[in-house]
């Protein structure tokens, strides 16, 4: 029992680990680009990076909502036990997660190559979208179709 009473712990654990990644590379990318260690880049490497983030920045939102959802629908309401429901459950966040975090770390390196804030602006933007994201005892409940005991047992 001990073991899934650490369940949604364990997950946020998870979630606040990537986002801190996140955070703290904008931070240091922020700190160097400030402090003019990196040569700017060319002004045509620019407006590709420019095009690149955006188009990995929108596929990774909608491909991370995409492949989330398709997860969820694979879990069986009824068929599997709740550990396997729970397991299900945690793949299906984390590849998320993963993806909405590369995008991020992405796009803080292109704003390290290029110093443009518009980058940095679009890492923030995924940051604070993956910071709403972090798991919750409803959020999994309603997600996952489970009932209030068996959510009880999730904390």
């Amino acid at each position: 029992m001990q073991q899934k009473a650490a369940y949604l712990k364990s997950l946020r654990i998870v979630h606040l680990a990537l986002l801190a990644v996140q955070c703290l590379m904008l931070a240091t990318v922020l700190y160097l680009v400030m402090q003019k260690t990196m040569p700017a880049a060319e002004p045509a490497l620019d407006k590709t990076l420019q095009v690149a983030a955006l188009l990995v920045s929108f596929g990774a939102v909608f491909g991370a909502t995409g492949i989330f959802k398709k997860r969820l629908a694979s879990i069986p309401v009824g068929a599997n036990s709740q550990a396997e429901k729970a397991n299900q459950y945690r793949m299906a966040n984390i590849i998320q997660w993963a993806l909405l975090e590369a995008a991020s770390l992405f796009s803080s390196i292109c704003f390290l190559l290029t110093g443009n804030y518009a980058f940095a602006a679009l890492a923030i933007a995924l940051i604070v979208y993956f910071a709403m994201l972090g798991p919750s005892k409803l959020k999994a409940m309603l997600q996952m179709q489970l009932s209030e005991q068996e959510a009880d047992a999730l904390q």
